[in-house]
């Protein structure tokens, strides 16, 4: 869990996945309301991604919920935020939302792309394969510089979803529940242009205790 006060990044994160001209995760003691900031820096297909440490599993069970804030202009740009298999995955575990195809074996984000289109969508994959919930947010619907909520809940191979509250229907989504998992955060320039930032507002996984 982390709300980011303080006056440092704690420790136990996994090296920050970056690459491209000012490209970067920066993390800045006392800003208001506390957060992280992952910045896609200016280079067409530059990204800066985070994730924590593998150390939950779905036949365990988790929850992770978290809050973001989209950048003051998001054309032109990928995020993904949520839960996956690897501490590396470059250039995000999505690597084409349109099929879709993976660079994680298993995982569960929602993500933008607007290689793709403007909507939001929800993608799991479990071994490799995937399922996609479109529309989570229709094209265009999603904002500029505003504060997102959401929650991902995985039990054995289940996955569940909501976007600011609302429960993502529409699918079997799946992930491999014994393999392990870490909270994925993560932006991308879409083209060569203004340095775009995601900030993330605070995260939490939560497991039973047994």
């Amino acid at each position: 869990e982390d709300f980011f006060p303080g006056g440092a990044l704690d420790v136990r994160y996994a090296t920050a996945k970056t690459n491209g001209t000012s490209a970067a995760r920066t993390f800045t003691a006392g800003n208001t309301n506390g957060y992280l900031e992952l910045v896609s820096g200016t280079d067409d297909n530059g990204y800066a991604g985070t994730a924590y440490s593998l150390s939950w599993t779905g036949d365990r069970g988790c929850l992770l919920e978290g809050i973001i804030r989209t950048p003051a202009d998001i054309t032109d740009f990928k995020f993904e935020v949520g839960l996956a298999d690897s501490l590396t995955d470059d250039a995000g575990v999505i690597n084409a939302k349109a099929t879709p195809t993976f660079n994680a074996t298993d995982c569960a984000v929602f993500v933008y792309d607007t290689d793709n289109n403007t909507a939001l969508d929800f993608i799991s994959a479990q071994a490799g394969a995937g399922v996609v919930t479109t529309g989570v947010l229709a094209a265009d619907a999603l904002a500029a510089s505003t504060t997102y909520r959401f929650a991902i809940r995985v039990e054995t191979n289940s996955v569940m979803a909501w976007w600011q509250g609302v429960p993502i229907l529409g699918g079997n989504h799946l992930i491999e529940g014994g393999n392990k998992i870490t909270p994925w955060f993560f932006c991308q320039a879409r083209a060569v242009s203004e340095s775009k930032t995601l900030q993330l507002h605070k995260w939490r996984m939560a497991q039973p205790a047994y």
